[in-house]
């Protein structure tokens, strides 16, 4: 049975979705569509204060994964879906590249072949090969150039979702931290920090899996999830010479350098950029949260300009050497992301319900249409149990179609140990030790 189906046989539900990123306000926004009664809760000042607030972000089309072909699956799938309702906040690259590098960081091959990694760029139609000879960059293998853009961010994503919010009649709540929830005759009650509760039928977990989550909840999943939270930074540049469309540069796959423009305004020119490292400024990858935050409270300016960030210049100039006379420092910005641990870098969204709250793992942006769909099939008790595209194991709900169901193979492939991938990352204490 289809979502409108779904949908006809829905009496309209009060819910509470936890979080104002992007998962929780198109949640919201779909929700409200179908009729339901929505409210919103950020324990920030603001909405999109996280990373999708901050970070330059893409709208990808599935080269930034290329040994994971249910990511690229699912950005091929949410790419014209996004498109089509954020135009705004959409904005197309003069060029969107994509390089195979010769070697990385640590001078090994990247993880990829440079014939696979053509292949996987091909799967966009657009998609052409740079003439490397006649372009500013070195020690690259091959290089494409394909129609990814990026996605607002900051003031400019802010604004238009609070407008959104506002006009379809969404109660937001600021600065409100829920700590807990409880299930009891089929109503889910939630608590705040202050002690104060309120009830709904539904509540949606849209806090990045950073609360609300259940200690016991992974051994009830139907595949061994293990979480990563990693603290992440980006270096903020501004272009000498802006143009009236941005640009980005991604050299692939392992410990490689990526230059993404920062759309937070409607300015005409595009000056603002970050430049991030696949293993530089990710500084470290953890089982608990906090052990992440920790690290990034404990870092300021001298410690970024003085270990990291010559690390990371030192990086781009090896494939394009005139990056840092056009592109002056201006600072950094960082938060604590989570991250799946698998053997091929899977980073699409998981949605799945227990007791009345329904989580979503972040994935991809675009992946808030999975998640939107999936919550469809789980947000109606009566739902639950009728429709065929539902399943139901130790007492955990996810859909056939939903990566939870089709994914559980690549999701279960975890990396060991000793393994070169991001999940093992402790690049902080491994670059401040080589600075002593």
């Amino acid at each position: 049975m289809d979502v409108q189906s779904i949908k006809a046989g829905l009496q309209p539900m009060k819910i509470g979705v936890v979080g104002g990123g992007w998962n929780g306000c198109h949640l919201a926004l779909e929700m409200k569509k179908e009729g339901h009664e929505v409210e919103i809760f950020e324990k920030l000042s603001d909405i999109f204060e996280g990373v999708s607030g901050k970070f330059g972000i893409r709208l990808h089309k599935g080269p930034h994964y290329p040994r994971s072909k249910s990511t690229r699956d699912s950005c091929h799938v949410s790419f014209d879906k996004f498109h089509d309702l954020y135009p705004e906040l959409v904005i197309h690259h003069e060029q969107a590249i994509y390089a195979h590098g010769e070697l990385d960081a640590l001078g090994h091959p990247a993880k990829v072949s440079a014939e696979s990694f053509g292949e996987v760029c091909n799967e966009s139609p657009e998609c052409h090969s740079l003439n490397l000879e006649a372009s500013d960059f070195e020690q690259l293998q091959a290089a494409y150039d394909l129609d990814e853009p990026s996605i607002a961010i900051g003031h400019r994503l802010r604004n238009f979702f609070r407008a959104k919010l506002n006009d379809a009649s969404i109660k937001l709540h600021l600065n409100s931290n829920i700590e807990k929830t409880t299930r009891d005759n089929g109503v889910t009650t939630m608590i705040d920090s202050h002690g104060d509760s309120r009830v709904f039928d539904v509540v949606i977990n849209a806090t990045a899996y950073r609360s609300l989550v259940p200690d016991d909840m992974a051994k009830d999943l139907p595949v061994d999830i293990d979480v990563t939270y990693q603290t992440c930074i980006a270096l903020c540049y501004e272009d000498t010479t802006p143009q009236d469309k941005p640009l980005s540069f991604i050299v692939m796959d392992g410990w490689f350098p990526c230059v993404m423009p920062v759309i937070d305004s409607d300015d005409h020119l595009y000056r603002n950029y970050i430049l991030t490292h696949g293993s530089y400024t990710i500084l470290g990858s953890f089982d608990e949260a906090e052990e992440a935050e920790s690290l990034f409270r404990n870092l300021d300016d001298a410690s970024v300009e003085s270990t990291i960030k010559p690390h990371v210049e030192a990086e781009i100039t090896r494939f394009w050497p005139q990056y840092t006379n056009r592109f002056i420092y201006k600072g950094w910005k960082g938060s604590v992301l989570p991250k799946l641990k698998t053997r091929s870098e899977f980073r699409s969204s998981l949605t799945f319900e227990k007791d009345g709250v329904i989580h979503v793992f972040p994935g991809k942006v675009s992946n808030v249409f999975n998640a939107k769909d999936e919550a469809m099939r789980l947000i109606n008790d009566e739902a639950w149990r009728k429709q065929s595209g539902v399943r139901e194991e130790n007492g955990i709900r996810f859909t056939d179609a939903g990566a939870l169901s089709t994914a559980q193979q690549e999701i279960g492939e975890k990396p060991g140990a000793s393994d070169q991938h991001t999940s093992n990352l402790q690049s902080y204490a491994t670059m401040t030790a080589a600075a002593r």
